[in-house]
């Protein structure tokens, strides 16, 4: 494997599970806002980190799979992969 698909891999993994479990934390805010009110503030910034990781986590599959199968599109893909990563390590880093 090319050290490129490496990374890419790698940056699948990682947004593939991390958004198996905010989609968790998900149904337990939404178990949990009953009793607890409080909740309902970070609700919002949940389901927004949960929705950008979940994007990233597509795009890079996406763009893994275009990858390994050297698709002519892969490096328009792997571009659009990077720039998705770095508005969202952006953000972050904003906030």
């Amino acid at each position: 494997m090319r050290p490129l698909a490496v990374l890419n891999a790698i940056v699948f993994g990682s947004a593939a599970a991390l958004t198996f479990a905010l989609v968790g934390v998900v149904v337990v805010f939404t178990i949990l806002q009953r009793r607890h009110p409080e909740l309902a503030a970070e609700f919002g910034m949940l389901l927004r980190s949960t929705a950008m990781v979940a994007l990233l986590a597509g795009i890079s599959g996406v763009s893994l799979l275009a990858m390994l199968r050297e698709l002519r599109w892969r490096w328009i893909a792997q571009g659009v992969l990077w720039v998705a990563l770095a508005a969202m390590a952006t953000f972050y880093w904003r906030w």
